[in-house]
């Protein structure tokens, strides 16, 4: 199986930066791959640690409008040329972090998962090749049949579309009590660090990857500390994550950025 890690590197639910590098000093020397998707403010603010993420991981766009003076987050809300100029800030911002070329970087997700099909075309136009928006918990902005994929598949603007896996349990089961009344576990630090109705997090993670041709999870940097006071943060959630790491490598599985799943060539089916 395939397993694309990624974290939506941002600040603190609070704005601040506090333990967030600590955060992703650790991610880096757990996966073995991943994919960091960064906001603009991180990129201004800490180039160090963006430069340093590059070496090994792949560099993603992450968008919150909220950094740019707008008094909401949802980038699906915006009209399509301001997205646009939100996104290529963004971009242009890690390049230089990253002493990268700004078309070296080609993947992206909106933050809270505000994506539309506005997005869609600005990320084509802008000359992105993956969005990594999409996620089953989050189904405003965009159409049934595409909130519904948990593989990849093709977008109309030509882009591919890596959305956050997840699987429906069975009823009756332990793990469709846990799920009620949602219906889904997904690939999230949420369900990996959460216990409910006598269902381990861990327990949940597993029956998804068990269930799943490939896995595209992601995390924050405040889910691996103590800062927000989470259910099983900090070194309960790393613990977790270390031992899902360790599985994954002795299951075999392959790590990939999103750009790696992008050049595998999958049989993405109907575009949609």
């Amino acid at each position: 199986m395939w397993a694309a890690l990624s974290v939506d590197l941002e600040p603190n639910k609070d704005d601040t930066l506090e333990r967030v590098c600590e955060a992703m000093l650790w991610f880096d020397r757990v996966a073995p791959r991943g994919t960091v998707y960064v906001t603009h403010r991180i990129a201004i603010e800490r180039p160090d640690l963006v430069g340093s993420l590059a070496t090994d991981n792949e560099i993603g766009v992450h968008v919150h409008p909220r950094e740019f003076g707008h008094d909401h987050d949802q980038l699906a809300e915006l009209p399509f040329d301001r997205q646009a100029t939100l996104i290529q800030r963004t971009r242009d911002a890690l390049a230089d972090a990253c002493s990268l070329e700004v078309d070296e970087i080609t993947a992206f997700r909106a933050g809270r998962h505000s994506a539309s099909r506005e997005t869609f075309d600005a990320l084509a136009k802008l000359g992105f090749d993956i969005d990594a928006s999409v996620n089953v918990r989050y189904g405003q902005y965009l159409p049934a049949s595409m909130i519904r994929r948990r593989t990849p598949f093709a977008l109309e603007e030509g882009l591919l579309e890596l959305p956050t896996t997840y699987i429906r349990p069975e009823f009756p089961s332990r793990l469709w009590l846990r799920t009620f009344p949602s219906g889904t576990i997904t690939a999230t630090a949420n369900t990996l660090r959460t216990d409910r109705r006598f269902c381990s997090g861990k327990r949940a993670i597993q029956a998804l990857v068990s269930s799943s041709p490939g896995v595209s999870l992601y995390f924050h940097p405040y889910d691996a500390t103590e800062y927000h006071d989470l259910e099983n943060d900090g070194p309960t959630f790393r613990r977790r994550f270390e031992r899902f790491v360790a599985r994954l490598i002795k299951d075999n599985a392959v790590f990939q950025t999103a750009g790696d799943v992008d050049a595998n060539g999958f049989d993405f089916g109907t575009i949609i």
